[in-house]
């Protein structure tokens, strides 16, 4: 598993000032969790649309970030009911 040493500090500090605007003020209907020893995995809930079929449905992604990141995207990883799966993000 990746851990903050595999992030460079800037990386990290960016993206803690990402984070922390992301929790004051959250996009509609998506919520962005981290644990705050790890930044390189981040978690986001997203709630399906209303007027869809996905409406009232939660889809959680885990997003790993690796160490060429920003460079590289984050490696998704989508879950469901039955399924898991790394997703190309």
């Amino acid at each position: 598993m990746a851990t903050n040493e595999n992030l460079p500090p800037n990386v990290i500090k960016q993206l803690a000032k990402e984070l922390k605007n992301l929790d004051d003020s959250p996009p509609e209907g998506i919520k962005v969790g981290v644990n705050d020893d790890d930044f390189s995995t981040i978690f986001a809930d997203i709630e399906g649309p209303a007027g869809t079929p996905y409406e009232n449905g939660v889809f959680r992604m885990k997003l790993i970030l690796t160490h060429d990141f920003p460079h590289s995207p984050p490696k998704g990883l989508s879950q469901h009911c039955n399924v898991f799966k790394v997703l190309p993000v």
